[in-house]
């Protein structure tokens, strides 16, 4: 079997149930919100939104993987989810409970006292999405990708659906936007509705998935739930230190912002060029939601460290070949963003370097998921937090949302080289950092001479980014025949 091309197309597909949501989101959503809304009003949507990052890191506490884990070494896969689900259900009705009733005290304490009815509305999809995270991973287990990919594109379109109700076509129709009920209580929602829009959509998707539990067994087993937990707690840890090192940066920009600068300003410039860089992230997230079940599958094969070692440089090839692609076709790209956030497009190559690393970073700390050796990803993790959080206290009243791009790039360096190395020694896998290397530098080489011949005219920029693309695609080819790898077919199936 050519596993590199089954990884390849189950990526694709996941693709379309990841990037595509995330491009149509990118395209439309983040096109219309910075053009929609004020910078200030764009950073309070930055900053609320990292919270739900991390929050639902803590609501679904590393079950997604510890269904993927149990899946495979246990026979009755039904008791495996059942469990699951009932667990991340439980927690996510008590959530609800906590957010109803002080909703007030925590919207004075992030510091929207005035607008409490924001985190009833965050709180809710919050607690929606939990329980339809481990729906989905249900899907990825079974690996039905088309039914995920569906249902993750209409969740952005009918998010899209209702942005556009609330704030553009109910407000046109004169019998309802004249209305007192209308003017009392809903002209006034603004960014609210951003929110509102986000939480029928979750709804909806539950609806959907609401199906496939008709005819489930309603059971948990106590003692495979202690076993499970026991796996997947560590990796909470894990997940929440992760995510604090992608988002706490907007919450610190909050409270470390030099004087004299407006901190919901700053987040603003800084989140809608983070968006930009964010087209990474989509990839990458692409490739994890394919690799995850991939890589616990391959895991009893002979030849898997030599899979995994492949996999590793194909996709860092893959995402240079991104980098090259976004940071010389700014020019393109920024047209996503409206232009009063363009003295922030600086920090898009460094995002866009650091995201690269977080895609290497997710091939290599398989090992210890695999391996059960969680505690190291515990550790890991947690430093990079502390990195990550203490550099921004530091350095943002300084250097502002520019201090937080760096130090996006230096803590996803330094977790990357620290699991790199101690995964050597549980699980030593022979990695080809020597040609890893050099793709990752020529790619910086090109992206420095490319930028040294930018010109006034962005056509003539876009052309030239297009052109070392092409040439670096061409290089990496040549050396690592890689049409044929994931094109090929085998003779098995040929047969």
């Amino acid at each position: 079997m050519n596993h590199y091309k089954k990884l390849g197309g189950q990526a694709v597909i996941y693709g379309l149930g990841n990037v595509v949501p995330r491009l149509l989101n990118y395209a439309v959503l983040t096109f219309y919100y910075t053009r929609r809304f004020s910078i200030e009003e764009f950073g309070m949507i930055t900053e609320l939104y990292a919270y739900v990052a991390i929050l639902l890191i803590i609501l679904t506490y590393g079950m997604e993987t510890g269904l993927f884990k149990f899946s495979v070494s246990n026979e009755n896969q039904h008791t495996v989810y059942s469990t699951t689900l009932i667990s991340v259900i439980t927690t996510s009705v008590l959530f609800v409970f906590v957010i109803v009733f002080l909703n007030r005290n925590i919207a004075e304490l992030i510091g929207y006292k005035g607008n409490p009815e924001y985190i009833i509305y965050l709180g809710l999809t919050l607690s929606l999405d939990a329980i339809t995270a481990i729906a989905f991973a249900k899907l990825r287990v079974e690996n039905k990708v088309r039914r995920f990919a569906t249902l993750k594109i209409i969740n952005v379109v009918v998010t899209i659906f209702f942005v556009f109700l609330f704030l553009e076509a109910l407000p046109k129709i004169r019998p309802i936007s004249e209305a007192s009920w209308y003017v009392d209580k809903f002209r006034s929602v603004g960014v609210g509705y951003v929110f509102i829009s986000n939480l029928l959509a979750s709804f909806f998707i539950m609806m959907l998935l609401m199906g496939d539990h008709l005819k489930l067994k309603w059971q948990v087993n106590p003692v495979l739930l202690k076993k499970m937990l026991f796996y997947s707690l560590p990796l909470l840890v894990v997940g929440l230190a992760g995510t604090f090192n992608e988002t706490i940066d907007r919450i610190l920009l909050r409270s470390y912002t030099a004087d004299g600068l407006n901190p919901l300003y700053e987040i603003g410039i800084y989140g809608a060029n983070y968006r930009i860089a964010v087209l990474m992230t989509l990839f990458v997230q692409m490739f994890r939601y394919a690799a995850e079940p991939f890589y616990f599958n391959m895991a009893k094969s002979t030849d898997s460290k030599v899979v995994y070692a492949n996999v590793l440089k194909y996709f860092t090839i893959f995402l240079m070949i991104v980098f090259l692609a976004v940071s010389l076709g700014i020019d393109f790209f920024k047209l996503f963003i409206d232009s009063k956030h363009y003295e922030g497009l600086g920090i898009v190559p460094v995002v866009l370097m650091a995201n690269v690393l977080v895609g290497m970073l997710f091939n290599v700390n398989m090992w210890y998921k695999i391996t059960g050796h969680t505690v190291y990803g515990v550790y890991i993790t947690s430093l990079g937090a502390v990195i990550t959080i203490v550099m921004n206290i530091l350095l943002i009243p300084l250097y502002s949302y520019h201090a937080c791009a760096w130090i996006h790039l230096v803590t996803n360096f330094v977790m990357l080289s620290l699991t790199y190395l101690i995964g050597q020694r549980f699980y030593k896998i022979n990695y080809d950092i020597g040609r890893i290397l050099l793709y990752v530098i020529l790619a910086l080489v090109f992206y420095f001479i490319g930028n040294a011949l930018k010109t006034d005219r962005e056509y003539i920029n876009i052309a030239i980014g297009l052109f070392f693309v092409s040439v670096y695609v061409f290089i990496c080819n040549k050396r690592e025949n890689l049409f044929n790898v994931f094109l090929e077919k085998n003779e098995s199936e040929d047969s």
